[in-house]
């Protein structure tokens, strides 16, 4: 605690107040979201978008458990009761049975025949059973019946189901047998016992309900395990109460779950901003420098994620991602755009859930646009990446196709989504980026090959109103643009701010030497202060050019800081040798500032030692050199590159390009021979081919 306690100052410090707006609107677009559609589950809800496990989530098989139970409960052999009234019926019946069997052995025998018909029709049974029991004597008659009646309340004790009466027929049978009866009145009696005896079973409901309870409770639930990302319920679903339960459960929609996801992503959002912070500084400086640039990080950003998660409701393969790396390259430049993807594709992965197909194909649409695109990025270059964005996302779909064996109409409409991905990204980020360059003046590759167009509409001011400085320019820019190849520096930001460097002197162009085409010298009726003066305010009346024709800020940089701080020497001495007074050397310099980036300074020098060297006369590479080396040697003394972000290293190579780029120029060349007839053009082109060979 100690240790956070003394560094968080320092920590807060470091990150700037940028990158913490910057974290507040990444969580805002990725929690919020996903926040409204966990928590706004209600039954009777059209999901709009599939319900996707958060994590690997250990749920009970509701089938398959209840499917089980069954199994168990129907393995429960049936219980019975004793159906005391059918007992007491068989009972009642047997006794009347024998009160009028005992009522026929005393009937005297004029009646007797036609009572023993009557009685076995009353009583079903056969005339040799009847026959048996009136003749058998008294005592072996009762001691049948008593036998017969014991055996029978015996067996009506316990339950006789249906399927049950035959065994215990059997059963009775068998005792029969181990009397010492006759066998005709064994058989007698086992046909008594046929006719009388009965089903008395009843199902005992209550006992068998509470077995099954038993043991249905003591089945354990089927459980099984769903990895993340698994589509819980498809979209397009209505929502049961049911499923809502299930849902709240699994602890979607739930208020403690949903804190610590907020908890979780916020941790993560500081440790990727954090991270990405540090990455930006130590590669891309620039972009954290820049207000605006943290702004077109925020918008882009925010919005694209925005528009991916309606479209990817649409289907998984309709991702927008690409536009981030479009926008951010075309815009930040490479490494800043890298270093949003590593840190954007975490954080997406979190909030939105993707399984592993869905991720990896997010992932590669958000990153495979900065390899793709060229070095110097132009408006075809950004459609031509769009299509091949397209063609892989279709290589990509297949093969995810392929392995989740897919159908083939499937396959089709998740093709159509990859190939709108790739060409829809690219043509949405041509708006952005030229909506963005705009609004914030972004120097991007497509606003500097607008600029360094010549039909631009100043410089078409600069070839007609001031010529020779027009030329200038063409020539600072090659210069530059050769030394910037060099030293790693932006070539074309070099040429463009070359370029423009001196668009002040459109004001008045007459003002300075390379416009005066021969004339007089207008500085020749002034004295030497106002001299300086009306050249000074060329840097400031350039500035105010490039911001009515809305240039982007680094152009801007690059007119104000061409002169640095330098003195204007010629007027100085002139002053020097006018004047009696004191001259102060503070009235003859440019007001500043100095030259800061390499694209700034590289002008800077490239002005005065193309000046420089044009004044030469009968330039031969050794002056061109002595010149080049003594302008960068006064320079350093006058401390004009004391803020200059370059190296003793990098200056020598720009003192090499420029001497060479120099030496090509101002070459000397044989002297044309007189023609007495000027001729045709061709013969004179001949003639140079000649000289030159």
């Amino acid at each position: 605690m100690s240790f956070i306690k003394h560094n968080l100052p320092l920590i807060a410090k470091a990150i700037p107040l940028s990158s913490l707006i910057y974290a507040l609107v990444l969580f805002a677009v990725l929690w919020i979201p996903g926040y409204l559609a966990s928590t706004n589950l209600y039954p009777g809800k059209v999901l709009i978008q599939d319900i996707v496990a958060p994590t690997d989530l250990e749920i009970v098989d509701v089938e398959g458990t209840r499917k089980l139970r069954e199994k168990m409960a129907s393995s429960i052999s049936p219980r019975y009761l004793v159906d005391q009234g059918t007992v007491q019926e068989i009972q009642e019946e047997v006794a009347s049975f024998f009160a009028e069997l005992e009522t026929l052995r005393q009937t005297p025998l004029p009646e007797l025949q036609q009572e023993q018909s009557r009685f076995i029709e009353r009583w079903k049974i056969t005339p040799g059973v009847l026959e048996w029991f009136m003749e058998t004597p008294l005592p072996t008659y009762t001691a049948s019946k008593t036998i017969f009646l014991e055996l029978l309340n015996e067996a009506l004790s316990r339950p006789i189901a249906s399927e049950n009466l035959e065994d215990v027929l059997w059963q009775l049978n068998s005792r029969l047998e181990e009397n010492e009866l006759p066998e005709e009145g064994k058989r007698a009696l086992s046909f008594l016992a046929f006719r009388f005896l009965k089903p008395t079973a009843v199902l005992d409901v209550e006992t068998m309900q509470r077995e099954r309870q038993e043991i249905i409770s003591q089945v354990e639930p089927v459980k099984r395990i769903i990895p993340r990302g698994e589509i819980l319920i498809p979209k397009g679903s209505v929502l049961t109460q049911q499923d809502v339960e299930m849902l709240r459960s699994l602890g979607l929609g739930n208020w403690q779950r949903s804190f610590s996801g907020l908890l979780t992503l916020s941790v993560l959002i500081i440790i990727c901003c954090t991270a990405e912070f540090f990455y930006l500084k130590n590669f891309t400086p620039s972009v954290l420098a820049k207000k605006d640039l943290l702004w077109i990080r925020i918008l882009i950003v925010a919005s694209v994620i925005g528009l991916n998660t309606f479209s990817t409701r649409i289907s998984p393969y309709f991702v927008l991602l690409p536009i981030i790396s479009f926008v951010l390259c075309t815009l930040l430049g490479r490494e800043a755009a890298f270093g949003e993807v590593i840190v954007l594709f975490p954080l997406l992965l979190w909030s939105s859930h993707f399984y592993f197909i869905q991720g990896s194909y997010s992932y590669l649409n958000l990153l495979l646009p900065i390899f793709l695109l060229p070095t110097k990025i132009s408006r075809r270059d950004l459609i031509r990446t769009g299509f091949l964005m397209a063609f892989i996302n279709v290589l990509l779909v297949t093969l995810f196709a392929y392995y989740e064996e897919k159908q083939v109409l499937t396959l089709l409409g998740n093709t159509l989504f990859g190939l709108i991905s790739g060409i829809g990204s690219s043509v949405l980020a041509l708006g952005a980026v030229a909506f963005l360059e705009s609004t914030f003046h972004v120097a991007s590759d497509f606003r500097l090959l607008e600029l360094v167009n010549p039909t631009h509409p100043l410089l078409r001011r600069l070839m007609i109103e001031a010529p020779g400085t027009y030329n200038h320019s063409i020539m600072v820019a090659n210069l530059a643009e050769a030394a910037a190849e060099e030293i790693g520096a932006d070539p074309l930001l070099a040429r463009a701010g070359a370029y423009y460097h001196d668009i002040g002197k459109l004001k008045r162009p007459y003002f300075f030497i390379e416009n005066q085409m021969g004339g007089r010298n207008i500085h020749n009726r002034l004295n030497p202060n106002l001299s300086a003066l009306a050249i000074q305010n060329h840097v400031k009346d350039g500035v105010e050019v490039a911001r009515e024709y809305h240039l982007p800020p680094e152009i801007i940089e690059i007119i104000r800081r061409h002169h640095g701080r330098t003195l204007m020497r010629y007027f100085y001495e002139k002053a020097l040798r006018e004047r009696n007074d004191t001259v102060m050397e503070e009235e003859f310099r440019y007001p500043g500032p100095l030259p800061r980036t390499p694209e700034e300074v590289l002008v800077f020098l490239a002005d005065s030692v193309e000046a420089a060297v044009r004044g030469i006369r009968n330039p031969t590479p050794s002056k061109i050199e002595t010149a080049v080396e003594n302008i960068f040697q006064n320079y350093l003394k006058d401390g004009q590159l004391d803020e200059a972000d370059l190296t003793l290293k990098d200056l020598r190579k720009i003192v090499r390009t420029f001497v060479l780029v120099l030496i090509g120029t101002f070459h000397t060349r044989l002297p044309y021979p007189e023609v007495a007839n000027t001729g045709s053009s061709d013969e004179e082109a001949q003639a140079e081919a000649g000289i030159e060979q």
